[in-house]
This record gives C-alpha cells, sequence and structure tokens, in this order.
C-alpha cells in the first residue's frame, strides 16, 4: 500500500476513533453521575434508617406509636437494600465505562500517532514531487578532459582496477571497523586502562519533514535543488578478463 492510500486509510480510522473515544467519554460522565446519584441515595436512606431505628427504641420504650414505628424502619430497610443493590450495579457500569474510555482514548492516541506521522511522510513525498518541477541545477564539479587529454586506454583500465580493488578493500575495512565501532558503543562512558571512552551531543540536522509540513500549511511547496551527478566506476568486465587469464 503506497503512503497517501495508507495515510487516507489511518484518517478513516483516526475519524472513527475520535467518534468512538467521543461517546466512550460520555458514557464515563454519563455513568459517573448515576453511580454518585446512587450512592448519595444510599447515603440519605441510611441516614433516614438509623433515625427511624431511634425512633422505633424510643417507641417502644415509651410504648407511644411503635406499630408505625416498625412499619417505618421495616419500610427503610427494604428500600435500602433495594438501593444498595442499584449502587453496586450503578458502580459496576461506571467502572467498565471508565475502562472502555481510557481504552478508546489510549486507541485513539496510537492512531493520532501513526497518522500524524504517515501524513507528515506523505506531505514530504507530495512535496518532493512538487519539487522535482523546479530544481535548482547542481554545480558541476567534476573537471572533464577534453578529447585531446583523455589518456591512453591502457592508463584508464589499469587506474579503474587500481580504484576497483582500493574502493572493495576500503568497504570491507569500513563494515569491519563498524561491527567494532558498534560493539564499543556499548560500553558507558568512563576509562578503561588506557582507553576513554566518551559520549559529545551530536549536532543538529535540519528537519525536512517539518518543513515540508509548515511549507504545504502554507500552501507552497519547499524549494529543492538537484544533487552532484553520481560516479561510478564499473570494471566489472576487465576483472573477470583478469581473472581468466
Amino acid at each position: 500500500m503506497n503512503t497517501t492510500a495508507k495515510t487516507a486509510q489511518l484518517m478513516t480510522r483516526l475519524a472513527t476513533a475520535e467518534t468512538t473515544a467521543k461517546t466512550a467519554g460520555r458514557e464515563e460522565t454519563a455513568t459517573a453521575g448515576k453511580a454518585t446519584r446512587a450512592a448519595a441515595r444510599v447515603t440519605a436512606t441510611r441516614t433516614a434508617l438509623a433515625t427511624a431505628r431511634r425512633d422505633l427504641r424510643t417507641a417502644t420504650r415509651t410504648g407511644n406509636g411503635q406499630a408505625p414505628a416498625a412499619r417505618r424502619v421495616t419500610r427503610l430497610e427494604d428500600k435500602l437494600a433495594g438501593l444498595v443493590d442499584a449502587a453496586r450495579t450503578a458502580k459496576a457500569e461506571a467502572a467498565a465505562a471508565r475502562r472502555a474510555a481510557r481504552t478508546a482514548t489510549r486507541r485513539l492516541d496510537a492512531l493520532g500517532r501513526r497518522a500524524a506521522t504517515s501524513a507528515a511522510r506523505t506531505v514530504e513525498r507530495i512535496a518532493h514531487r512538487l519539487g522535482e518541477t523546479s530544481l535548482t541545477p547542481a554545480a558541476e564539479l567534476d573537471r572533464v578532459l577534453t578529447a585531446e587529454e583523455i589518456p591512453a586506454v591502457e592508463e584508464i583500465e589499469n587506474r579503474a582496477a587500481q580504484f576497483t580493488d582500493l574502493d572493495q578493500r576500503a568497504k570491507n575495512l569500513t563494515k569491519q571497523a563498524d561491527a567494532v565501532k558498534s560493539w564499543l558503543r556499548t560500553l558507558p562512558v568512563g576509562v578503561y586502562g588506557r582507553v576513554i571512552i566518551t559520549r559529545t551531543p551530536g549536532r543538529s540536522v535540519l528537519d525536512s519533514t517539518q518543513v515540508a509540513v509548515d511549507y504545504a500549511a502554507r500552501g507552497a511547496m519547499p524549494p529543492r535543488k538537484a544533487t552532484r551527478t553520481t560516479f561510478k566506476c564499473d570494471a566489472t568486465a576487465l576483472l573477470v578478463a583478469d581473472l581468466a587469464a
């Protein structure tokens, strides 16, 4: 899937995730309010029940109004039992809604990061494509020999063979050096015998992706220029002939 199509797909998923997160947030708020109100009703009924029980004890001691007081206690006890069950259910619903909202938010954040990265890459690619239409030419740094200055073919072949050999050896040595350097980079800063390991802050580089995004936001394309021509020396035929000989 190309970058533009991937970005479009991620944006669609992000829009869906935003809707889901908003819905989950509203549900979390609603269920939390419901649980709070249910808990408040339980607290109020417990307070009323405690008062009714004191009134019943007083009625029992005095012998006046004992039956109505007992009925009130029974009614409040039944009511409290129902309210406790309702509060427990509301609390569970609120907890489930809270978990769902947090999950939706985490998914939204993850998709947001992916969509932002993909969108930045898409903008950079578009800017690169459009910028290629108006490239500033690169300066030609190689001095090219004239027809009269071109040396004999034998000398060119010798130099090409020499270059190919040295280039291959340099690449092999670079790979070996990189492997050893990777091992050394695992060491923390410190002194190891006569070896000192240090780390200094790296240099800053231009954030080309952010530049492309900023230009695109202003409806413009970042300027681009061509790089120096790539030089290659293919001496494969010469080496094959030397090996055959």
